[in-house]
């Protein structure tokens, strides 16, 4: 793989679908392929800005100092910063289901790895919009995440 292989993704970062299963599952009435895996990687000036994604996401870290995980459920007054590292000896996070989620690398570029089972699809996905009320809320509990909402 070579970094130009990657594409824009829309929460920010660059993205390459490197698996997608033959399998099939169903859930809330919806066929899914059963897993899918990304490579994504963030330039030290680029973020993965709030998004949510139907389905359980598992981030591993590959290359890179590491990286700063946000999660949130959307109703509690706290949003979880995880930093992936090798620092920390913390390689993986489990993002669950329908939780907001964001990124911002530590320091130079970082590659991660991104699974998602049932697998992703992009109508399965919603970037927060910065008038919404959602984001209103996020940035009352945490005004210093304006970074992770604003489209740049």
């Amino acid at each position: 793989m070579k970094y130009s292989d990657l594409l824009k993704h829309p929460e920010g970062g660059r993205y390459l679908e490197v698996y997608r299963s033959m399998s099939q599952v169903s859930i809330d009435d919806k066929t899914r392929t059963a897993l899918t895996h990304i490579y994504f990687s963030l330039e030290p000036h680029e973020v993965s800005r709030f998004h949510r994604v139907s389905n359980d996401e598992v981030w591993n870290l590959y290359q890179g100092e590491g990286l700063y995980l946000y999660q949130w459920d959307g109703s509690s007054s706290t949003i979880e910063s995880i930093e992936l590292s090798a620092k920390l000896m913390n390689f993986c996070h489990v993002i669950p289901a329908g939780y907001w989620q964001a990124a911002v690398p530590i320091k130079d570029r970082v590659l991660v790895g991104c699974s998602v089972a049932p697998g992703f699809e992009f109508e399965d996905f919603e970037l927060i919009v910065p008038e919404s009320d959602i984001a209103q809320t996020l940035l009352k509990i945490d005004p210093g995440l304006s970074k992770l909402i604003q489209v740049r």
